[in-house]
C-alpha cells in the first residue's frame, strides 16, 4: 500500500511539474496592426449605428499569452466619429440642426478569453487548420476633440438650444470599457489573422459635445470593428 501511495504521489508531482513547464512554454508575445471602422451612438445619432457616419479606424497592439486560453492585449487605436441631426426621423430633432465631429485616440489593456483554446496540432503533432473564437473585456481611456456646430436658421437658434454652444471644452478624456468578440487563425508559423468587433461605453454624455441640448440621461458610446495581422515575436508563440 505504501508503495502504491508513493507511486501515486510521484506521478502527481511529475504531472504537476510537467504541466507548469508546459504552460510556461505557452507564454509568449506577438504584435500587430489593425484596420477597421468606427461609429458612434448618442444624442446626434438617429439610431445605434448610422452607416453613413462610419469612419476609418486603425491601430497597433502587443499581445501576451498566459496560456492557450488567456491573453492580455495592450492596444493603441485612432479614429474618428461623427453625427448629424439630418439623419433623424423626429422633425423636432431634425430642426435642431446640430452636427459634430471628433477625433479619438484610445489606450487600453484588454483581456482575451479563448474558450476553445488555441491548439492547432493534433495529438500526434499533425498541423490542422483551426479558427479560435474569443471574447474580450478591458479598461482604458479615450482622448477626444469634439466640435459641435449649428447649421440651421439663425432665427431658430434660441428655440432649439437650452444652453449656449459649445457646452464643453473641445478636448475631453473619458474612461472606457472595451468589450466584444473576435476570431483568429494562424496562416503559418509566424503570421496570425484576426477579425473582431466591439463597443466602447464611455459612461458620459459629453463624447459628442451635446448633453443639455439633447438628452442628458442618454450616455454616449462608440464602436470599433476591424481586421488584424499579428506576428509571433518568440519561438514559443509559434505554437499558439
Amino acid at each position: 500500500m505504501k508503495h502504491i501511495f508513493l507511486g501515486i504521489l510521484i506521478f502527481c508531482t511529475v504531472s504537476a511539474v510537467a504541466q507548469t513547464r508546459y504552460q510556461l512554454r505557452q507564454r509568449a508575445w506577438s504584435a500587430g496592426i489593425v484596420f477597421g471602422a468606427t461609429n458612434y451612438s448618442g444624442d446626434l445619432a438617429a439610431k445605434n449605428i448610422q452607416i453613413s457616419e462610419t469612419h476609418l479606424g486603425y491601430g497597433a497592439f502587443a499581445r501576451y499569452f498566459y496560456s492557450t486560453r488567456f491573453a492580455l492585449k495592450f492596444q493603441l487605436l485612432a479614429g474618428a466619429i461623427s453625427g448629424d441631426d439630418a439623419h433623424a426621423k423626429d422633425p423636432d430633432v431634425k430642426k435642431r440642426s446640430f452636427r459634430f465631429g471628433a477625433d479619438i485616440l484610445e489606450l487600453a489593456a484588454i483581456g482575451e478569453w479563448y474558450p476553445l483554446g488555441l491548439y492547432r496540432y493534433s495529438d500526434v503533432g499533425v498541423h490542422r487548420f483551426f479558427v479560435a473564437p474569443y471574447l474580450y473585456l478591458g479598461f482604458g481611456a479615450a482622448f477626444t476633440g469634439s466640435k459641435v456646430e449649428y447649421y440651421g436658421a439663425l432665427a431658430d437658434f434660441d428655440q432649439v438650444t437650452a444652453t449656449p454652444l459649445p457646452e464643453f471644452a473641445e478636448r475631453q478624456r473619458f474612461i472606457l470599457v472595451p468589450a466584444g468578440f473576435g476570431i483568429r487563425t494562424r496562416l503559418n508559423e509566424t503570421i496570425v489573422l484576426g477579425l473582431e468587433a466591439g463597443a466602447r461605453p464611455v459612461f458620459s454624455d459629453k463624447l459628442d459635445g451635446v448633453s443639455l441640448n439633447g438628452n442628458p440621461k442618454k450616455k454616449d458610446w462608440y464602436y470599433f470593428g476591424g481586421a488584424s495581422i499579428a506576428f509571433a515575436l518568440s519561438r514559443s508563440s509559434k505554437r499558439i
